[in-house]
């Protein structure tokens, strides 16, 4: 009798992780980092399971992000995957665009049982989970290798965190870090002094650049385009293809890659379906989740490259991301840290900061 599962819900926001300014030896690097962090998986996904004795099992997939995204075709070639390594046994239905719900709802459909597995950006996830304000500890990691590597580690840390709401926890990704673009010449930090920076309406990101010295004003994404414009503020910080898409590089002289901030993926599935699965499935499952953020890794950041040179030949300007303006950036997130961990507690943030460190 063929079991179906309802809904394996994939919210993610638009994956476009940080590239380095020019590309080319940095785009080689972080792509072997996205491939040894899936390391195994893919090897594993391509091996038969032995199905026989088996239930038939169909899983709806679906996204708030838009099916244009630049990782969609990656869900599809791992949909194809999971078919045909349980000889179509287990199969994964893909529904994109919001169809199913917006991120907030998918989060109380997954608790609830109503959709089985969501996968999205951690910041839905902290109306539900006060310790997703881990991820907004700044500087954890120097590197997109690090942080690819370390984030996979951290998921068997934060997991129990997840099981309390019925939520098991298949896969920690790392998308991309936030870039900056300003137009104030940054080569010291003594350049960001007095800088009005956007920022997001989030205490720590406001915390950490007025620990720099800098004037960080939230505001709606909406009005940022007018107000660089118009020199309201002088910087903003956002991923380097949302920085494209809204053609800041119109208003702006110069981008500046750096690691204070990272956008964390999250693959989650309702406690109870994962626990009613066959252990083989479960397995399936994992591997597939962390097959999906190594990949789709690399294609985000073949995609930065040429969102950076398109820029480029805009007229905007790469700023090196010195290492004076790296320790003063570790400075100024260690009481950032401080705060967090007074917020939430310790352990989890400790598990981060120590996951970060056996990745370098």
């Amino acid at each position: 009798m063929k079991k179906k599962v309802v809904a394996m819900v994939l919210g993610a926001a638009m994956v476009m992780s940080m590239a380095a300014c020019g590309g080319g030896k940095t785009a080689d690097t972080t792509t072997a980092a996205a491939a040894d962090a899936g390391a195994g998986t893919t090897a594993a996904v391509s091996g038969a399971v032995n199905t026989d004795d088996l239930p038939e099992v169909t899983l709806t997939l679906g996204s708030s992000a838009a099916s244009s995204n630049d990782t969609y075709q990656v869900m599809v070639d791992l949909e194809k995957e999971v078919e045909e390594k349980t000889g179509g046994k287990l199969k994964i239905n893909v529904v994109w665009d919001g169809t199913l719900g917006g991120d907030g709802e998918l989060v109380e459909s997954c608790m609830g049982g109503s959709v089985d597995m969501v996968s999205l950006a951690s910041s839905p996830l902290l109306a539900y989970f006060p310790e997703i304000a881990v991820f907004d500890m700044p500087m954890v990691f120097d590197s997109t290798d690090q942080a690819a590597k370390g984030l996979s580690a951290f998921t068997e840390s934060f997991q129990p965190i997840m099981r309390e709401k019925n939520i098991e926890l298949l896969s920690l990704g790392f998308q991309q870090f936030r870039g900056l673009s300003t137009n104030v010449e940054i080569k010291t930090p003594e350049d960001i002094k007095g800088m009005s920076i956007r920022i997001m309406e989030n205490k720590y990101h406001q915390l950490f650049w007025q620990n720099l010295g800098a004037n960080p004003t939230p505001m709606a994404f909406s009005e940022l385009y007018l107000s660089l414009q118009q020199g309201l503020v002088d910087a903003q910080d956002n991923p380097i293809g949302g920085i494209y898409a809204s053609k800041f590089y119109e208003v702006q002289d110069y981008i500046m890659r750096i690691t204070a901030f990272p956008f964390v993926s999250f693959i989650i599935i309702n406690e109870d379906v994962y626990n009613g699965l066959p252990e083989e499935y479960q397995k399936v499952l994992v591997e597939f989740a962390e097959d999906y953020n190594a990949k789709s890794l690399e294609v985000t950041l073949a995609t930065e490259d040429g969102y950076v040179d398109l820029m480029e030949k805009e007229g905007l300007t790469c700023l090196e991301f010195t290492p004076e303006i790296r320790d003063a950036m570790k400075a100024a997130a260690e009481p950032v840290w401080e705060q967090i961990k007074q917020d939430i507690g310790s352990e989890i943030p400790d598990a981060l900061l120590a996951a970060a460190e056996a990745a370098k």
